[in-house]
């Protein structure tokens, strides 16, 4: 596995909007109305023609798919608006920002020093409990890493940041990699008892909507366990925590 995911585009690696629509099967005029509502960037300018390249291609067929699972366009640019916050890790891994956005998200090869740089309170200290959660593997060669997850990646940062100790970061990924696991089982034991054909649609949409939904419902059962049903909820929510705290 190699250290990082750079790639160098050449110039075969690029189209014009109308070969990009060809590619993705789309008109050329829904390629520009993703451009005009923000959720296509734009494309590299060489005079008057724009050129469009494999992160173009790949934004667009994950539109494709939020739009097949009944996102609205306004849902989907909200939803890469929230998650276009982890670019920040994305550049310490070597990652492209709508790789982070990815529903089926890709994994990530690191190093050492690039994981070092991205959770200075965790690596190296723990990097051995990061590698037992499964957040972070170690590759054959042993020298670099892959992390199947930058989005968990991206909340460890984010909860040392923020001044949770170490220990609880730690224990959180430990809890939900349990979780993973429980519900992975429980999917492969399922695939074993459906056709062929259910297990491939279950392999194919299914793992898509399984990780949006899993994650959804967790959302929803913090905000049930704080007694937060809507956004007035927060701050009362966030009140009797910080109450808890120095009583405690």
């Amino acid at each position: 596995m190699s250290a990082t995911v750079t790639q160098t585009t050449s110039a075969a690696d690029e189209w014009t909007v109308d070969e990009l629509a060809r590619r993705v099967e789309l008109p050329v005029r829904t390629i520009r109305e993703y451009q005009t509502l923000g959720l296509l960037p734009p494309p590299r300018r060489s005079g008057r023609v724009g050129f469009y390249g494999p992160s173009h291609r790949r934004r667009l067929e994950l539109i494709a798919r939020l739009r097949e699972r009944g996102h609205s366009l306004a849902g989907i640019a909200d939803l890469l608006g929230r998650w276009s916050n982890g670019a920040d890790l994305g550049e310490v891994l070597g990652l492209e920002a709508d790789q982070l956005v990815h529903v089926d998200e890709p994994g990530a090869p690191a190093t050492l020093d690039q994981l070092r740089a991205a959770l200075p309170d965790l690596v190296p200290e723990h990097l051995s409990e990061l590698e037992r959660t499964g957040v972070v593997e170690r590759a054959d060669d042993g020298a670099t890493f892959c992390v199947p997850s930058p989005s968990l990646l991206q909340l460890a940062a984010d909860a040392t940041a923020a001044g949770v100790p170490a220990s609880r970061v730690v224990a959180l990924l430990d809890t939900i990699a349990r979780s993973a696991d429980a519900v992975a089982a429980q999917v492969v034991l399922d695939l074993g008892e459906l056709s062929s054909a259910a297990s491939l649609s279950m392999l194919r949409r299914g793992r898509g909507l399984l990780a949006h939904g899993v994650g959804r419902l967790t959302l929803h059962r913090i905000g049930t366990r704080l007694g937060i049903h809507d956004d007035a909820d927060v701050d009362g929510a966030l009140a009797l925590i910080a109450k808890g705290q120095e009583q405690g």
